[in-house]
């Protein structure tokens, strides 16, 4: 077993739902986050990475089409396999007719790499993990940076304040470790919900946000050799 599984750990989008949950849920994200399932059983890493690989191209939509035939016309080892193949093509449908709405025609995209290094709260490592950088150059020819993070579920929408909390972090992500591509513009850091069709951006007050993510990590790290 690995450091990622032995010591407290939390994804973004789970602390999103983390912050906003009953007591029972919390219990449940926590075990789920320390005992998680086997990389294969993931559900949508090809729809994200079609999406990034669409944003960061040119933002092409053949580019949205050739990933869905790819994965419409593979041959799968099992039903599972094949079902998560046809719960990509509907995210990249979703998202394909979403991306209009997110005025990113103008800005730049480049992919975040596969393993960015996480947040540390109060013991606890928040992997953020968003999919795209996104860059653009104001009036004066200043270059301003963000991040953009894809939320995949088709039961479980983000509720306004979990998308809220996610952006917050991705701001604190963006600011702790793209420093050097230039000051951190709040309107470019987007929490997509890919299948509820909305955006969620930086709220500018972050403080009281902040304080409530340090005592939730407080509280799964107290809670993590139990669960």
């Amino acid at each position: 077993m690995d450091g990622l599984t032995t010591s407290p750990h939390v994804s973004v989008n789970k602390l999103g739902r983390y912050l906003t949950a009953t007591p029972a849920l919390r219990k449940r994200l926590i075990h789920a986050q320390k005992h998680p399932p086997e990389p294969h059983y993931l559900r949508y890493p090809e729809a994200a990475q079609a999406i990034s690989d669409f944003l960061c191209r040119g933002q092409d939509e053949a580019l949205l089409r050739h990933h869905q035939h790819r994965l419409a016309t593979t041959v799968y080892a099992d039903a599972f396999e094949a079902h998560r193949a046809q719960l990509c093509i509907e995210a990249i449908e979703h998202y394909r007719e979403l991306h209009p709405r997110l005025g990113l025609r103008d800005l730049a995209a480049s992919e975040v790499g596969h393993e960015p290094p996480a947040l540390l709260v109060a013991g606890v490592s928040i992997r953020v993990w968003p999919q795209v950088v996104l860059q653009a150059v104001d009036r004066q020819g200043h270059n301003k940076v963000g991040v953009m993070k894809l939320y995949f579920s088709k039961h479980h929408p983000l509720e306004e304040r979990s998308g809220q909390y996610i952006a917050t972090l991705l701001q604190a992500f963006a600011e702790q470790h793209l420093a050097a591509l230039g000051p951190v513009d709040p309107r470019l850091v987007r929490v997509v919900d890919v299948f509820a069709g909305r955006e969620y951006l930086a709220p500018k007050a972050r403080t009281r946000r902040l304080s409530d993510v340090q005592l939730a990590c407080e509280e799964i790290a107290a809670r993590w050799p139990v669960q």
